[in-house]
């Protein structure tokens, strides 16, 4: 179903993200992006790039074929342009590997990577003239079109994480066949993000811990009471949190980027086998119709609202936990105890926070037993 481009911002589920730095927009359509017939299949990655002359406007620069990536640049900074060759290739194996095996996308990936703010800002009132000025307010960011990730230099090490995060979104809206709450694309781009660079020209290391910038944010949250209940934080999209300021936006990121990291560990692991079910629903286009004939899943409109806007309790209640109140005191427990005093050295490291749940302050009652369905079987 093709979705009108001046309703696609708030309505896509795939899209829905808006990232300043590091946030990101992914606007997408739910069909997967097709490769042209002469589009070299991902998996065969060149060792030399190919590049040919490529200009916006009259700006001149080059469109790097990396195999996995088309680069279509005006960057001014080699290293960042020659980096970037290694990075993205990589980035996409840990997207393919992190949390269960995913299927490769069926050609290359387009990123529109450009010098300065003020070529990212043409492009984008060229492409998105309804939307342009929303994504204006981005301030340092970048977002992702139809699978293509659209991006600006913000300096070498910002450049790459935002470039992580939206080559998520770019991946996603490509591969899956329904895209996954917002909430949940959101966190997992940004749990994406944490990656650690290697000397010597070797490939990064990818860290989902080791994410600084999203850890500081939400110590920040905490400390300043800023704190968005998952019920309530389940309900929003990165655009209606763009509304209210650039500091709330990030809240937002940083919370769902705990929130993943919840789910994968949170509870002695309870909600992993929630989450693997749920990115095998997505790839195989299954997440409408298990949410719509969910006993579990809430009412006709918390459903409908999940499979419309990708937002809501739904998908929370028929893949992770019935009882709301349980489960969202059970992440405010996590998150407390995540942002506790030592522990930024660990994530520094790229390490598993020291969590105690006995030790934090908020109190987390006993949870009804999580839905336990078939679940898929792994690829």
């Amino acid at each position: 179903m093709r979705i009108p481009r001046s309703i696609r911002v708030s309505r896509l589920a795939a899209s829905a993200a808006i990232a300043i730095i590091l946030g990101c927009s992914t606007v997408a359509t739910p069909e997967t992006k097709q490769a042209s017939p002469a589009a070299v299949g991902v998996d065969a990655r060149r060792v030399d790039p190919v590049i040919e002359a490529w200009k916006f406007g009259e700006k001149p620069g080059e469109c790097i074929d990396v195999g996995t990536h088309r680069i279509h640049s005006t960057l001014r900074d080699p290293t960042i342009r020659d980096r970037m060759q290694v990075f993205l290739p990589t980035a996409l194996d840990h997207y393919r590997s992190a949390i269960i095996p995913l299927p490769a996308p069926d050609g290359p990936i387009d990123v529109y990577l450009f010098g300065t703010r003020s070529d990212w800002i043409a492009y984008t009132r060229e492409r998105l003239p309804e939307e342009a000025a929303m994504y204006e307010r981005l301030g340092r960011g970048g977002y992702t079109l139809e699978g293509d990730a659209v991006l600006y230099d913000i300096g070498r090490w910002d450049t790459f994480t935002i470039a992580a995060h939206e080559g998520w979104h770019a991946y996603t809206q490509r591969v899956f066949r329904h895209p996954l709450p917002v909430w949940l694309e959101e966190g997992i781009a940004c749990y994406m993000e944490g990656v650690r660079g290697n000397s010597n020209g070797a490939p990064p290391t990818f860290m989902p811990w080791r994410n600084f910038e999203r850890f500081g944010e939400l110590r920040d949250v905490m400390a300043r009471e800023r704190f968005v209940s998952l019920a309530e934080l389940i309900e929003g999209t990165p655009q209606d949190y763009l509304r209210d300021g650039r500091n709330t936006l990030l809240g937002y990121y940083a919370q769902t980027w705990a929130l993943v990291h919840f789910l994968m560990e949170g509870e002695g692991g309870r909600y992993r086998d929630g989450l693997e079910r749920l990115l095998e629903d997505a790839i195989e286009g299954r997440i409408s119709s298990t949410i719509w004939s969910s006993s579990r899943a809430g009412s006709r409109n918390e459903r409908r609202m999940a499979i419309g806007r990708q937002v809501g309790p739904a998908v929370l209640r028929e893949y992770f936990n019935e009882d709301i109140d349980a489960i969202s005191a059970q992440y405010e427990a996590f998150v407390r105890a995540l942002v506790r005093r030592g522990n930024g050295e660990r994530i520094w490291r790229g390490e598993a926070p020291v969590y105690d749940p006995a030790a934090s302050p908020v109190a987390t009652p006993a949870a009804k037993p999580a839905a336990t369905p078939a679940a898929a079987p792994k690829r």
